[in-house]
């Protein structure tokens, strides 16, 4: 098996890999070739969908004839031709968006990276929190009341989102909003460095020209994959070991290389419980596998019989969630004005989703400089990445999705380091072992999802905190 710098490497080297993309079909390729030579019987669930895609190079904006440059493309959004639509500009503000007003132009609308208090989406188990608050582009995107369905119905002919509050170097390549299905108007995000130039132009009507000539690929494909390594005198509890596979840096995705290690592991060594594989495709296409939750949702749907105690086949009763692995942490040089890496490691987002693998974590999750680790419990509103389908089935997991501000971004940077990565791994290597031992059942805890009366108050806490903040 290749070393963890090279599968780094070739991560890079085959670049962004959206949902069923040449680059995401080859990385499940590898994947599965590498679990096939570890001795394992690959299964396939396979999706088709309509794909989406374009090269960023052939997208633009004019404005009375001067080129504006562009973050990136909204994907999903819709299409132009090859000469673009050419319109006059309009500025849409509120949350609330009159899209009547801009129906026949192109519209002009701001989207903030709000800085949002880390306690209005994760909970504690301990009183600590990995962070204060988090203002990754994500959020903003999610909460900036968009919907460009609404503008196809109203007649509006593009739309041009402007950054606020996002460094140049941040917004570069995002891939916002990745959870819509497709739009059906074309529409692009314009960086921080631009906005108050847009938007004087769209006070004044100026035309512009917006060309997004993407292609849609009825057929597109990609596979979820599944592997099972038997248990011994426990065969029948499982323990489930999800990671996904699209993403559009070395960052997002690089949990294949812990699963990897994880499937080595378990293929020398005998262990109690039977363990089951799942690399998942589909996270950043989620409304083409699965109409709620995260994507790891359609294979519980589809596969109860490897995971449901109401099923005749296995029970899981642990699950582990690779996410993210490594992730430096960037930020804009003041001296300099450079977005990269200033030497530290992005601050873990672990997710515990009972307090007995809090716990756990405690004792066997070696954290930063040899630390322990700040576990976090699932909050009320929202379970981040692909551990949520575990939470919301009732499956006690540990899950890694720190959200570094660039992760849905479409760039090749130095942004993994090697040893937090090596430490995350064996991390998850020794509570793997645990669970997969003899230990009873028992011992991991119940999940207790929240009611609809905390769900309704956190809800209104994020929609005070938003509307209070605008």
């Amino acid at each position: 098996m290749a070393s963890y710098a090279d599968q780094v490497r070739r991560l890079r080297e085959l670049g962004p890999r959206p949902s069923g993309s040449v680059a995401h079909r080859a990385l499940i390729e590898d994947v599965a070739g590498e679990l096939r030579a570890l001795g394992y019987v690959v299964h396939r669930d396979r999706h088709t969908f309509k794909g989406w895609e374009v090269s960023r190079d052939n997208v633009s904006l004019r404005i009375a004839s001067a080129r504006v440059p562009l973050s990136s493309e909204w994907p999903y959004s819709g299409s132009t031709d090859a000469q673009g639509v050419t319109a006059p500009l309009v500025l849409l503000d509120g949350i609330r968006k009159n899209w009547k007003a801009a129906a026949g132009k192109i519209a002009v609308i701001d989207v903030s990276n709000i800085d949002v208090p880390a306690k209005l989406f994760i909970n504690s188990w301990s009183g600590r929190l990995p962070f204060e608050s988090a203002s990754n582009p994500v959020i903003g995107s999610e909460l900036a009341g968009t919907d460009l369905a609404k503008a196809r119905r109203a007649g509006v002919l593009g739309v041009v989102a402007t950054w606020s509050g996002l460094s140049d170097g941040a917004a570069a390549g995002q891939y916002l909003p990745f959870t819509r299905d497709y739009q059906g108007v074309p529409a692009v995000w314009a960086p921080e460095s631009q906005r108050s130039a847009i938007r004087a132009a769209a006070r004044r009507g100026e035309t512009a020209t917006l060309v997004l000539p993407a292609r849609t690929i009825p057929g597109a494909t990609m596979d979820t994959l599944w592997a099972v390594s038997q248990g011994g005198n426990a065969a029948d509890e499982a323990v489930l070991v999800v990671t996904h596979s699209d993403g559009g840096n070395v960052v997002e995705e690089n949990g294949h290389i812990g699963l990897l290690a994880l499937a080595r592991d378990a293929a020398r060594n005998s262990h109690d419980r039977t363990i089951v594989f799942v690399y998942t495709a589909g996270h950043l296409r989620i409304p083409a596998v699965t109409d709620r939750g995260q994507a790891t949702t359609a294979w519980l749907d589809a596969h109860p019989e490897l995971w449901s105690p109401d099923s005749d086949g296995l029970t899981a009763v642990g699950g582990l969630v690779i996410e993210h692995l490594g992730a430096k942490h960037f930020r804009v040089n003041h001296d300099t004005g450079e977005y990269g890496p200033d030497g530290s490691i992005e601050p873990e987002l672990l997710y515990a989703s009972t307090p007995q693998l809090a716990d756990l974590a405690e004792r066997m999750w070696e954290g930063e400089a040899g630390g322990g680790p700040i576990t976090v419990k699932p909050g009320a509103l929202v379970h981040l990445g692909e551990g949520e389908p575990l939470f919301e089935h009732g499956v006690p997991a540990l899950a890694l999705v720190t959200g570094p501000d660039y992760l849905l971004a479409e760039i090749d940077e130095d942004m993994v380091d090697l040893p937090s990565l090596t430490r995350q791994v064996d991390s998850f290597r020794r509570v793997l072992q645990y669970l997969a031992g003899p230990t009873d059942k028992s011992a991991f805890g119940v999940v207790r999802r929240p009611g609809n009366l905390r769900k309704l108050l956190a809800g209104l806490r994020a929609v005070w905190y938003v509307v209070s903040r605008r």
